[in-house]
């Protein structure tokens, strides 16, 4: 073995536990090194302090945060990533320490943070006492030395070479018991080179149908005129893992096995549900269908703000110069299927509202189900009442947001490392909502950068195929890496995981592109900062995929500790808002 490493006791106990989708304030990396006569470094050990309280707590953290990746690098200054939204809360963006919690199956857990860090946590521990970590793969080792904290937990981490692709096994002892647990890991040099040697997308034929000319039910616009002052501040969103009453993006893997990297981007061949004749539409035909551009802002897609409060998206439309064309919503997840399925909070907040609601749902109520039931069609009679729901309040044209960011174990609802049920649960929620709702539009939407789940770091194995899909999405923030120049931009860009792969695709297979998240990184630990350069290329991106563009919503968190993406009100980043201003605002053609 190569190294070893001391680990330093816990945080107090009852410091803040970062939420779902946060990094912790505290991720100090440190390491020390001891090598062994003849013998050669493997892999290299970093001990990450600040997280040994990351482990159990998060469970309940996670339903208390308000969408990309991996989380913590040697560099790091904290732990976590970017999520979703909660009524109650802020919204944390990047690689949530959430996958760090609790498995039954095994007292040790190993999550692939980077794509070249393995984090392994432990726990039920005797508290106090040494525990041996070693880390073995078929060419390389290391090991390292750590003491379980004051609750018998402790987390630790291995760093492999970037062109590493194998599998981590790893063997915590504590006197005469011991715990195992073994991860595939791909590092980014082997990413990038499978990735460049992946054969190109399919060309498959896709059926396209005209648009219908019926219009939807729209409420009237009462708004007008009643724009908020400038020092009104973002109200708290629901967050991706979280509920309303608590709160609703990249991410490592907790322990589920997978392969090196692929690019699994052909449509899955399993035979799509029959459904009765009549009852579900063809992709693509809601009342404005899926090719309008944003008709209130002017902009060649439709483009938007995710808020619950209609105040505050006007607000923001007139700070821009644009109306908004669409808000981003999320449902409360703690409320069971009420809250899901006829969620008055918050679709009747927008009654005023005459543009699109963007709806992201879970697969299932937080606590209540789980994905295999979906698939088997336990659920169906639910999911029709959002059909009918959305229908009786005017809002059938409404694109919905079917477990997104599934890609991502700090998603409850997230896909296995096979990826069979979530793509059948997919699907039933997709045909039940279709028969009740002939003008939805259904959206498939995964985190950016990273995807530990399902295997094989492709979230494409995952595609339900294109009879159930009308938007390919992404949430994409200035994270993991952050976009500074040409070359890093393109790299993650062009990523299986990236925006412009997501374009690509979408060309390929007749579908739109959404965006539901995406945002500058002032307070995340790989973030960009103010970074007015990821603006423009957002911009131009969009601008140049106009062809396939259907959407965008900006998410503006300014909580501290969070992603900090604020843009507007003189916030944490004038050089981004600014930017965004001049090309998304009047100013744009």
């Amino acid at each position: 073995m190569a190294s070893i490493i001391r680990g330093r006791p816990a945080p107090p106990v009852g410091q803040p536990i970062p939420s779902a989708h946060r990094r912790p304030r505290s991720g100090r990396i440190h390491t020390q090194r001891r090598v062994r006569t003849g013998a050669r470094i493997g892999l290299i050990a970093v001990f990450v302090v600040g997280l040994l309280q990351a482990v159990t707590p998060l469970a309940r953290a996670a339903g208390k945060s308000p969408s990309p990746t991996p989380a913590v690098s040697p560099s790091a200054t904290s732990g976590s990533s970017r999520a979703g939204g909660d009524a109650g809360s802020g919204r944390a963006q990047g690689v949530p320490l959430t996958t760090l919690s609790p498995q039954a199956r095994s007292r040790i857990t190993l999550v692939l943070f980077d794509q070249d860090i393995v984090l392994v946590g432990g726990r039920s521990f005797t508290a106090g006492d040494d525990v041996t970590v070693v880390a073995e793969t078929a060419k390389l080792g290391g090991s390292a030395l750590t003491r379980a904290d004051a609750d018998g937990r402790f987390i630790l981490g291995f760093r492999v070479p970037a062109d590493f692709a194998g599998t981590v096994n790893v063997k915590a002892t504590q006197g005469t018991a011991t715990a195992t647990d073994a991860l595939d890991v791909t590092g980014p040099e082997a990413a990038a080179r499978a990735f460049q040697a992946a054969p190109a997308l399919p060309d498959e034929p896709v059926v396209k149908t005209a648009p219908s000319t019926s219009p939807s039910p729209r409420q009237q616009d009462t708004s007008a005129g009643t724009s908020p002052s400038p020092a009104v501040s973002p109200a708290p969103s629901p967050s991706a893992a979280g509920s309303a009453s608590a709160s609703p993006s990249p991410a490592p893997s907790a322990s589920a096995s997978s392969t090196a990297l692929t690019r699994r981007t052909a449509t899955p061949t399993a035979t799509p549900t029959a459904t009765p004749s009549g009852s579900r539409p063809t992709p693509g035909t809601g009342s404005t269908g899926t090719g309008a551009g944003g008709t209130r802002s002017g902009l060649p897609w439709l483009s938007g703000f995710q808020s619950h409060q209609l105040a505050q998206l006007v607000e923001f439309g007139d700070w821009r110069g644009r109306p908004n064309d669409i808000v981003h919503v999320y449902t409360s997840r703690d409320q069971g299927w009420g809250g899901l399925v006829e969620p008055a909070w918050p679709v009747d907040l927008f009654k005023g509202f005459q543009g699109k609601l963007l709806i992201s749902q879970p697969t299932f109520p937080k606590g209540q189900g789980d994905n295999a039931a979906c698939a088997r069609g336990e659920y169906d009679s639910e999911w029709k009442k959002l059909g009918s729901f959305l229908v009786a309040h005017g809002r059938a044209d409404s694109i919905i947001r079917i477990g997104w960011e599934f890609n991502g174990t700090f998603m409850y609802w997230h896909t296995d490392a096979d990826p069979t049920v979530f793509r059948d649960c997919f699907r039933k929620i997709a045909t039940a909502i279709r028969s009740t709702d002939s003008e939805v539009k259904i959206d498939w939407t995964f985190n950016a950068h990273a995807s530990p789940v399902p295997s094989g770091n492709s979230p494409w194995g995952a595609y339900p195929g294109d009879e159930y899909v009308d938007y390919v999405g992404i949430d994409a923030y200035d994270h993991f890496p952050p976009s500074k120049d040409e070359a890093t931009w393109n790299k993650q860009c062009e990523d299986v995981n990236g925006l412009c792969y997501v374009i690509r695709f979408a060309r390929e297979h007749g579908k739109k592109v959404g965006v539901g998240e995406w945002g500058v990184a002032s307070c995340s630990g790989d973030g960009g900062g103010d970074n007015p350069f990821y603006i423009q290329k957002m911009f131009d991106t969009f601008k140049a995929a106009s062809d396939v563009m259907g959407y965008d919503a900006y998410f503006s968190d300014p909580t501290p500790g969070n992603v900090c993406s604020t843009i507007t009100n003189g916030g944490q980043n004038p050089k981004a808002a600014a930017m965004y201003k001049k090309l998304f605002g009047s100013g744009a053609s």
